[in-house]
């Protein structure tokens, strides 16, 4: 199971596997980012040479159109019908993931969003595990908290140059009290940041979890979720924290475990 892609609808499709795997029999995928071990419920997959080619498909949805359609980014749409068949697969392939992890988890910590989807994916695992669901528990870090991070970091001046723009670009985009974005950092500067924090609302008083999950959509490098693992050790310093993605990474650096 694949995705077909029609104008702007991105599809569900039984006829082949272009984009994405989408069957409980392909899933989950299990990576390291470092010392975590991360969960994805569908694989992603590395463009055909035909893909490759054809600039506009290369382009489409940052291979992902699925969650771009979700998200109603880029203008791109999917169906009920879709949505459907990937929740079925979902259900099943949770619990494989639930399988691989007989202790289960005192909590499930889903990654700030402006889109809901890493909410609904921890709200999932939560209902699957039974535990305890704890939204807004982690936020992102401001632009301006970035900008103070940036300035500390050692760097010869044409790179830190280079990421201070980038950075007031951000604030100018989304305004005073922006939020910061590690996708507009170039991959190889992302170690500097740590993207996301224990937010101050967040009520842990009298919680001493053993086992916790983080829950994101997508896979990347897995530098936003390193953040969060960090910032939650440091709140339980002998929690064991595992994280689960809705989509898999396509990078080459991260180890499959």
């Amino acid at each position: 199971m694949g995705l077909t892609i029609q104008g702007n609808n991105v599809l569900v499709d039984h006829s082949h596997t272009d984009w994405l795997l989408t069957r409980p029999e392909e899933n989950p995928v299990t990576e390291k980012a470092g010392d975590l071990i991360i969960y994805s419920v569908f694989k992603r997959k590395k463009l055909s040479n035909k893909q490759r080619h054809n600039k506009q498909q290369r382009r489409i949805g940052d291979n992902c159109p699925i969650l771009y359609a979700l998200k109603g980014k880029e203008a791109l749409t999917t169906n009920i019908s879709s949505i459907k068949k990937l929740k079925r697969s979902f259900d099943s392939i949770a619990d494989k993931i639930k399988e691989k992890e007989p202790d289960g988890f005192d909590m499930v910590l889903p990654m700030p969003s402006s889109y809901n989807i890493s909410y609904i994916t921890g709200k999932r695992f939560a209902r699957c595990f039974n535990t305890l669901y704890s939204p807004g528990f982690l936020r992102k870090i401001s632009v301006n908290k970035a900008i103070d991070i940036l300035n500390r970091a050692t760097l010869i001046h044409h790179d830190k140059k280079r990421l201070q723009f980038l950075l007031r670009l951000q604030q100018k985009e989304n305004g005073k009290n922006a939020l910061f974005s590690l996708k507009g950092i170039p991959t190889r500067f992302r170690y500097i940041f740590s993207p996301v924090e224990i937010s101050p609302s967040a009520d842990y008083s009298g919680v001493s979890p053993g086992r916790i999950l983080i829950v994101d959509d997508l896979l990347a490098t897995g530098t936003t979720l390193i953040s969060a693992a960090q910032a939650i050790q440091c709140l339980f310093s002998s929690a064991e924290i595992r994280a689960a993605c809705l989509f898999s990474s396509l990078s080459e650096n991260l180890d499959p475990a």
